[in-house]
């Protein structure tokens, strides 16, 4: 088995389990076919955290659990079409750039009901330069509404597998939470003692969770409207919620197409999905280094 060395425990503020780091020796690591030592048998065990006891599993397990997906192409807003994945998506609204549309005929159609919400985004374009003037007298980064959606546009292999299990999808379409939940990711990212833009490349996952649409309105969370949750489609469409460095003033907010046919089929519960999201990226680049 590998040498393991230099351990350390140290506890984060704000987070109920602590940080353990370590180096590990690959001198008796497993080989692979060819004889050379390999990073994908070697087995760790994740300590008891969230709720569950230690997980026994491998840096090929970790790398392997979540299938990777090419950057989200958002489907349109009017008739939910969905475009090739794999090409370049959908024309968008010419004035908030985010909505997606497949054809003129579909965005004519939905501008009565596209009105209203493309108008908040375009007001909220000044706001966020105000947020952004702040960050800089303040000395502290600044994560952008175009950084946060570029997140999740290319993370969103990690963002369909946080989903399934925060609101619990792999119960099937009647018994998950996607009715009165949405989802609310912790993200991190940025130098804090840095006025800086802070790039979607920096940005990181932190933690997610299922939150109700009722304590979303409370004014000691997010204090975010009912009404506006329901322009999105909230109940018929996934509610995701975006917050860097527990910023509650720059949050972004989506509405998120449901799962295919077959992705219902294939769903099921993970008990260490967090670990398994967290671990993702350094898991995959010891895999590459083999």
């Amino acid at each position: 088995m590998p040498t393991v060395s230099n351990l350390q425990t140290t506890n984060i503020p704000g987070f109920d389990n602590p940080l353990t780091s370590f180096e590990i020796s690959l001198d008796d690591s497993p080989q692979d076919s060819g004889g050379n030592k390999s990073w994908r048998g070697v087995q760790l065990i994740n300590s008891a955290g969230n709720g569950y006891g230690p997980h026994a599993t491998t840096f090929g397990d970790i790398a392997d659990k979540i299938p990777s997906k090419p950057s989200l192409k958002k489907s349109c807003e009017k008739c939910g079409k969905r475009p090739d994945q794999e090409g370049m998506g959908y024309s968008c609204c010419s004035s908030c750039k985010i909505a997606r549309y497949c054809s003129r005929e579909c965005q004519t159609t939905h501008w009565k009901e596209h009105k209203r919400l493309c108008q908040s985004r375009v007001k909220y374009v000044d706001i966020e330069r105000d947020y952004a003037a702040k960050a800089l007298r303040d000395n502290k980064p600044f994560v952008s509404q175009a950084s946060l959606r570029k997140w999740y546009y290319d993370n969103v292999d990690i963002v369909d597998y946080a989903i399934v299990q925060a609101l619990e999808l792999y119960k099937g379409r009647a018994r998950g939470l996607r009715r009165t939940h949405a989802v609310v990711f912790s993200l991190t990212g940025g130098n804090k003692d840095a006025a800086t833009p802070v790039a979607a490349s920096d940005i990181s996952f932190s933690d997610a969770e299922a939150v109700s649409f009722t304590d979303l309105a409370r004014p000691d969370t997010l204090e975010i409207s009912p009404v506006y949750l329901n322009s999105l489609g909230s109940g018929s469409r996934i509610i995701l919620i975006f917050v860097p460095n527990r910023n509650g003033d720059l949050i972004l907010i989506e509405s998120h197409d449901l799962p295919l046919d077959e992705e219902w089929a294939a769903m099921e519960k993970d008990d260490m999905w967090r670990m398994h999201i967290r671990m993702r990226d350094v898991a995959q680049m010891m895999n590459k280094s083999d």
